[in-house]
């Protein structure tokens, strides 16, 4: 490609002709009838050809934009190939596109540019006397210092010449304790529109209220460790590309139609006596197109580096084959007849809730299938449905015996130490009380891992559905066995890999480390948990089926049944998304083609949508 790239330049200058008679190889140097040409011919042609090229060497190249860093007082300016970007001391007040007058920010942001965030929710902004420096260190790096009586902090900032990223690295360090984060805050112009893998896929515009203020943890709400801001044609990311599985968090702050993103670099639990955080390197590039040009770079550099097409080859091609869902099935068989007169069964996957001997969750990790569970599933099977039992990852029922041996390992949470489970305390529900178990635990993955392939074994299933695999967030018991939560859901599902490969795992909720072993998530919707209203639509967007595309598949988790009075915004929230085409339907005399919903839902399959389709915006 090198060679390429300087021949056509050079090319243009000299001679198409000329230059194809020194390059070609011996058996083109011919004549037109074929035959070859006199060593005088070709002797006469190399000189010339020399001449031409020493002519050549003297016209000017086009100027080449060389990326670099300057400085002047608290100014520095960073130019890459696509963008040029300018800090004021630590806020960026600018990143313009080259060629285009399009500005990505604004330099009267209100909020301070590097904040510390305590676990308690404060956040140290301005602090007393503060001194701000900005250092060039080389034509490719600087330091911008931010420097009070009670805190240091710091943005190294560095341009990578191999891909033109700005790379800027926050960190803070004070004297008070229970130090969270260290917030840097880029403030967005009003006519950027956001594009962010928050809760399964968010647009945010500035004539639009919602959503509103948020915080995004990674990987729990924030799916996927990049923002994106879109206008006039092009598109700015902002990007980690941390494999390491340092939690972070997305701030979403709005106010008067003015949006400004938080990238927190969270500090993993106990913080309570942590007084410092940092650690994370956040990208920013320019691109022509809108927000697919940036995130098929993401997307690629997510099968590089988690190696998918190897852990997609052990899948069977039945999950490929997959167009319609059902979901949260009970365990009557007559719902596997009404279904089968709508969809082909080996098209239609269903999620079966309904199967054990105990009530839906209670007395887990006890997964013993009823009759009535087993004769359902052996009827699916024979019909050829694909059904995935429910399981969940890492809840313990409070009257198991297990828990008296896991109950050391409880989560908690960061803010308060507070143990955490569904629900906990018991006051705060009256039906089931279910601890969470940090997934590091190695006894708790081996015991999960054997009870869910022992049912799984029992009923012939094909997939497993493990609930709760969103729930990874930081904890004061930070690291169990040297593990995260999002590290110990990641060696869970390797370790289900690794011991049957053939089983096909599914989840609620999807991220980036999830989606590498699950085929199959349910997807929630942002602030969904009520009646869904207009205002939900133009908030759904199909960034994160796009980054999963080919590899994980998002499936509808509520209003998308019959009887749900805002089904027709449910559907339409769930198209946007890239959601499979899914139905939640107890009555098997509701499952019928002439039902709005499914006459809409088998539309939508029949039409191809069936994957990421509303990807216009």
């Amino acid at each position: 490609m090198r060679s390429t790239r300087l021949v056509r330049p050079l090319a243009s200058r000299i001679g198409h002709r000329a230059l194809y008679l020194l390059l070609a190889p011996p058996r083109l140097a011919q004549g037109p009838d074929h035959t070859p040409k006199s060593a005088g011919t070709i002797k006469a042609a190399a000189a010339l050809l020399l001449g031409l090229l020493h002519a050549a060497s003297t016209v000017a190249p086009a100027a080449e934009i060389v990326p670099r860093l300057r400085a002047e007082g608290r100014t520095l300016v960073v130019e890459s190939r696509a963008f040029v970007a300018q800090f004021d001391g630590a806020r960026l007040v600018s990143v313009k596109p080259r060629g285009a007058e399009a500005e990505f920010c604004r330099a009267d942001a209100a909020e301070f540019p590097l904040e510390m965030v305590y676990v308690n929710g404060d956040t140290l902004k301005a602090d007393k006397h503060p001194q701000v420096t900005v250092n060039l260190l080389s034509d490719l790096a600087a330091r911008i210092l931010v420097v009070g009586n009670d805190s240091d902090r710091e943005l190294f900032v560095r341009l990578d010449p191999a891909t033109g990223d700005l790379c800027v690295a926050p960190s803070g360090r004070g004297a008070r304790r229970g130090v969270l984060a260290a917030r840097w805050n880029v403030p967005f112009a009003r006519e950027a529109a956001l594009v962010l893998p928050c809760v399964n896929g968010l647009f945010v515009e500035s004539q639009r209220e919602f959503p509103g203020n948020d915080r995004f943890p990674w990987p729990f709400r924030w799916n996927a460790q990049l923002a994106i801001a879109q206008r006039d044609g092009r598109a700015l990311m902002v990007h980690s590309e941390d494999v390491a599985c340092k939690f972070k968090a997305l701030n979403l702050a709005r106010k008067d139609g003015l949006t400004t993103l938080g990238f927190d670099s969270e500090q993993v639990g106990p913080v309570w006596d942590n007084r410092a955080a940092g650690g994370i390197e956040w990208r920013i590039n320019v691109y022509d197109g809108d927000w697919q040009a940036p995130v098929r770079r993401y997307r690629d550099w997510l099968a590089r580096a988690y190696r998918l097409e190897e852990k997609r080859a052990a899948r069977p091609a039945w999950i490929t084959n997959i167009t319609f869902a059902f979901q949260w099935s009970g365990a009557n068989p007559a719902l596997l007849d009404a279904l089968a007169q709508i969809h082909p069964p080996a098209r239609t996957l269903i999620h079966q809730s309904d199967w054990r001997t105990s009530k839906y969750d209670a007395d887990y990790p006890d997964y013993q299938p009823s009759a009535a569970g087993q004769k359902f599933m052996d009827k699916a099977n024979a019909m050829g449905f694909r059904v995935m039992p429910h399981f969940n990852f890492f809840a313990c029922y409070h009257q198991h015996p297990l828990l008296e041996q896991v109950r050391d390992w409880q989560i908690r949470s960061v803010g308060r130490n507070e143990p955490e489970g569904w629900y906990w305390p018991p006051d705060t529900h009256d039906y089931t009380r279910m601890a969470y178990i940090h997934p590091g635990l190695g006894l708790w993955r081996r015991t999960l891992i054997d009870a869910v392939r022992g049912a799984c074994g029992k009923l012939q299933a094909p997939a497993a559905f493990l609930d709760q695999t969103l729930c990874t967030w930081n904890t004061d018991n930070g690291l169990v066995e040297n593990l995260t939560t999002v590290e110990g859901l990641r060696q869970m599902q390797e370790e289900f890999a690794a011991i049957q490969p053939d089983l096909v795992l599914a989840g609620e909720g999807l991220n980036e480390i999830s989606f590498q072993r699950q085929s199959f998530a349910q997807a929630h919707i942002h602030d969904g948990w009520g009646e869904l209203k207009p205002h939900h639509l133009p908030a759904a967007h199909g960034i994160c089926a796009f980054l999963w595309q080919g590899h994980t598949r998002l499936l509808g988790y509520y209003h998308v049944g019959p009887k749900d009075k805002d089904w027709e915004i449910g559907v339409e929230v769930y198209r946007r998304m890239g959601a499979l085409p899914t139905l939640i339907c107890d009555d098997p005399g509701l499952i019928t083609q002439d039902q709005p919903i499914v006459k809409k839902l088998l539309g939508m399959v029949e039409g191809g949508e069936v994957q990421t389709k509303n990807l216009e915006r």
